[in-house]
């Protein structure tokens, strides 16, 4: 599983690269982010486009992931100017049709890989049909967004209802490579849902790209302990490695068990 780290930051992102994480996302959405994810206590980001090249300078083997706004008569200079600056992938977010993502790959045009963010009803519907076409080079399942088109009580309900599951099946069957929701750091133990056994479930369906999730961010970025970082990065190899190795029998003991911590979580929140 490739690891890839959200940041802005290029001393932080130089030390990431250094301990083995292997790509590196900037993240330009904004674009009605805020209004429909207002009240959520989720992350906006405020990376800009001059945060590009500056990246780009400071990585070596890492690759550079970018995310852009969601397609509008904008994008087009957005894409290329993106592009230009040195980005190896470029993701489109919120997505609701196929045109949209025809029309983003054709603003591309082959000049960096596509990453495509599922992250609304619509475009899971869809789904299908963007993978018999190929109209992405990648796929990653965004479960914030997609717990509020949905309208399901925690980000967790796809992992537990199945609809992952199919749709991972999907992505496995066609050989494109995915990740799902992100990965929080292993040594905290604040967390309501064991962030190990979401790792596990990650692992068992066979995700190839795990996005290192907001605690990275928020208690490393500006004040990280020295080894800090290359501990916790050790931490998530290791228990990948486990559960990659791990027999089925322990990988469904594992989702069994977060299916009943999921549930344990969703009861107390509505009490």
């Amino acid at each position: 599983m490739e690891l890839c780290l959200i940041t802005d930051k290029t001393e932080f992102a130089a030390e990431a690269e250094k301990v083995g994480i292997e790509r590196i996302m900037l993240d330009l959405e904004r674009t009605g982010k805020r209004k429909r994810q207002m009240g959520r206590d989720l992350f906006i980001s405020d990376h800009i486009i001059a945060s590009v090249p500056r990246m780009r300078a400071v990585l070596g083997k890492a690759r550079l992931v970018v995310r852009v706004n969601p397609l509008s008569h904008k994008s087009c200079e957005e894409i290329d100017a993106v592009i230009e600056a040195g980005a190896d992938f470029m993701m489109l977010p919120y997505f609701h049709s196929v045109d949209e993502v025809r029309g983003f790959r054709s603003l591309v045009a082959a000049r960096a890989k596509t990453i495509l963010l599922v992250e609304t009803k619509s475009a899971v519907e869809i789904l299908p049909t963007l993978v018999k076409e190929r109209l992405g080079d990648e796929v990653h399942i965004g479960l914030n967004d997609l717990r509020i088109s949905l309208g399901n009580r925690t980000i967790f309900d796809p992992l537990c209802n199945g609809m992952i599951e199919r749709l991972s099946a999907l992505l496995r069957g066609e050989k494109i490579p995915f990740g799902v929701g992100g990965i929080a750091r292993l040594s905290h133990d604040r967390l309501p849902i064991n962030p190990e056994h979401v790792l596990a479930e990650q692992v068992r369906l066979e995700a190839g790209i795990g996005w290192l999730g907001r605690s990275f961010r928020e208690d490393m970025e500006n004040r990280r302990r020295p080894g800090e970082l290359a501990c916790e990065v050790e931490l998530i190899r290791k228990a990948i490695n486990k559960w990659e190795s791990a027999p089925e029998e322990a990988l469904a003991a594992n989702r069994k068990i977060l299916r009943e911590e999921v549930a344990g979580w969703e009861a107390a929140i509505s009490a």
